[in-house]
């Protein structure tokens, strides 16, 4: 504490200490047990707003934890879908976007290695294009789950926002979530990868001759539904992230299989089609992903036009596949960051989530979470009184 009775906090707050406007002399018995309240004092917090608090105080007041003064959001303001505004303003924190977009350079420097090694052609480019899906798809389920811990603690226990504070945290203390969320991740992005070479293969094809340019053309029908099935993988993709997203809050004491329960329950029984709950973010979040992508093109379209205009005539400089790299990085890391708000919204919409207690064999066989009736104690004693009377 300083002299102007001012104590700064590792929160970015400052409690400021107020004499009391009377002094009262006070004896060293009454010294001894004395604190600053019954001194006088009043003490008030002075808390230093940052760049992105708005959005943070309209996610607190949109579900309801500032006007009840309560640690347990209402899930009838989640479901409002007037909340992703605000969830879509704090997607774009600095400290959110720079972690997710460092982890998505990494993954898209994957390929990197292979276009060194093996020589250019179209199994190369395919090859690359498979170990960036599936490398974005496993950093995208690391970032959205840590991105949802991270505003749960900032918005439900007022914490520091730190994204590295919550991977750490799911690391050591939810990792069935992580595994879960990793594991669905790597197989819907595996699905997309294969529909994606099985489409490029019957478009090589073409290539081979006449007989195999007539067959790659009538197997456009195939080719379509190829496509479609890649973009349905990646929609289940996007769901998985939503729907564990969600379960984060709740995720500390539940099991694996339980929080695959959960985030079917949440996401919707009829896998591509999302439920009520988490329906406005989806399509939110579709819409984010394409609004993302344009822009990306359009910097890099301009990027490419510049370098013509400094050109003058010559060889047009193309744009540095790193600088793409860094565009779409920043570009994924805003739209995990989202992803992640948005599903969280969702789990604060459908309550508490599945239950903590183990889950028992009929559970993990059906899928469902059936609970038996207890036995009454009387009748255990009845009948095992009346089996010790059998055996006399």
């Amino acid at each position: 504490m300083n002299a102007a009775g001012r104590v700064p906090c590792r929160c970015g707050a400052t409690l400021i200490l107020d004499p009391p406007a009377e002094r009262r002399s006070r004896t060293s018995p009454d010294l001894a047990n004395a604190d600053i309240l019954s001194l006088g004092y009043s003490i008030r917090v002075e808390r230093r707003a940052g760049a992105f608090d708005l959005a943070h105080n309209g996610l607190r007041n949109g579900l309801g934890l500032e006007a009840r003064g309560d640690t347990v959001p209402d899930p009838s303001r989640a479901r409002r879908p007037s909340l992703l505004w605000p969830a879509l303003g704090a997607a774009w924190d600095p400290r959110l976007v720079l972690p997710v977009a460092a982890f998505n350079l990494a993954a898209l420097s994957l390929r990197w290695p292979i276009r060194w090694l093996l020589p250019a052609g179209p199994f190369t480019r395919l090859l690359e294009l498979s170990v960036a899906v599936i490398a974005l798809a496993v950093v995208a389920a690391i970032s959205a789950t840590s991105v949802a811990t991270a505003m749960h603690d900032v918005v439900v226990d007022r914490r520091p926002l730190a994204f590295g504070a919550s991977l750490r945290g799911l690391l050591a203390r939810r990792r069935p979530l992580l595994r879960a969320i990793v594991r669905e991740s790597l197989v819907l992005a595996m699905f997309a990868v294969f529909a994606l070479i099985c489409v490029a293969s019957l478009i090589a094809v073409a290539q081979r001759g006449e007989v195999a340019a007539v067959l790659s053309q009538a197997s456009a029908p195939v080719q379509a539904l190829g496509l479609l099935a890649a973009g349905a993988a990646l929609w289940a993709l996007m769901g998985a992230l939503l729907a564990h997203a969600a379960v984060t809050p709740h995720a500390g004491v539940q099991l694996g299989v339980q929080i695959q329960l959960e985030a079917r329950r949440i996401w919707g029984p009829r896998g591509l089609v999302p439920g009520r709950t988490l329906a406005p973010a989806a399509v939110s979040a579709g819409l984010l992903a394409m609004a993302l992508g344009a822009a990306v093109l359009f910097a890099l379209l301009a990027w490419e036009a510049l370098a013509d205009a400094m050109a003058s005539g010559g060889d047009a400089s193309a744009v540095p596949a790193f600088g793409r790299d860094v565009l779409w990085a920043l570009a994924g890391g805003v739209w995990t960051g989202y992803v992640g708000i948005s599903g969280l919204l969702g789990g604060y919409a459908v309550g508490s989530g599945a239950a903590t207690e183990p889950v028992r064999a009929p559970d993990i066989i059906t899928g469902t979470q059936q609970h038996l009736e207890p036995i009454d104690d009387g009748r255990i004693s009845s009948s095992t009184s009346t089996s010790s009377d059998l055996s006399e």
